[in-house]
């Protein structure tokens, strides 16, 4: 997205391209350096296409930690989790003077096309694939026992049905450790409850695996 230029009229926009027919239902507006436009936690209710300018979008453990940081260009779709109501993992502010193209949810839905159409339908698996690669990236995240309890939470109603579909080791190399190492942080879930050990991963207190991981979970 660093690569793409700056857009400086509809008419290189293919937002303004896919609105030829009709008036573009994106409202431009210029945000300063600085400007916040979405928290990481919050459930955003617009989307913004990113005409001029640079967007970090940054990540903190449940700590305080740093845990991801990126930029974002122009031709830059921001904030698609207000399509299905799911809170932004990241926290977006504006790095340069910026030219933002804003659109709320719902109406975004209602310019792609019907409900049920096959516009629809592809961009829910698309966003679903997005949301699946950002919980992939999360499984990486802080100390062994944390990385095993969000991966059980973040699976719990397929390990429900299969508790033993993910072997150990093919799960330690997943989450970044030794077998050993994930034998240990399995014990140790067991022995306080959180988890039944014994039939593979089954999650007993998803409360407690949640106040292990904190609210940067997802």
């Amino acid at each position: 997205m660093l690569s793409n230029r700056p857009i400086t009229s509809c008419a290189d926009c293919p937002l303004g391209a896919a609105s030829a027919s009709r008036r573009c239902e994106f409202l431009c507006s210029t945000r300063l350096a600085g400007a916040l436009i979405c928290a990481q936690g919050e459930i955003p209710s617009t989307i913004y296409f990113v005409k001029t300018g640079l967007i970090s979008l940054s990540a903190t453990d449940s700590d305080g930690t740093l845990a991801a940081l990126t930029l974002r260009g122009p031709s830059s779709l921001l904030c698609t989790e207000a399509i299905q109501r799911r809170p932004s993992p990241h926290t977006l502010h504006v790095l340069s003077r910026a030219r933002l193209c804003a659109i709320p949810g719902e109406l975004l839905k209602r310019w792609i096309g019907p409900e049920h159409g096959p516009a629809r339908a592809l961009l829910d698996l698309l966003l679903d694939e997005s949301h699946l690669q950002h919980l992939e990236q999360e499984l990486h995240q802080g100390d062994c026992t944390r990385r095993v309890a969000r991966f059980a939470l973040i699976f719990e109603h397929f390990l429900e049905e299969q508790p033993d579909a993910v072997p150990k080791q093919m799960l330690a190399q997943m989450l970044g450790m030794r077998p050993e190492t994930l034998s240990r942080c399995l014990t140790r879930l067991d022995r306080c409850g959180a988890i039944d050990a014994s039939q593979g991963l089954r999650v007993r207190q998803p409360r407690l695996l949640s106040s292990m991981i904190g609210p940067a979970a997802g």
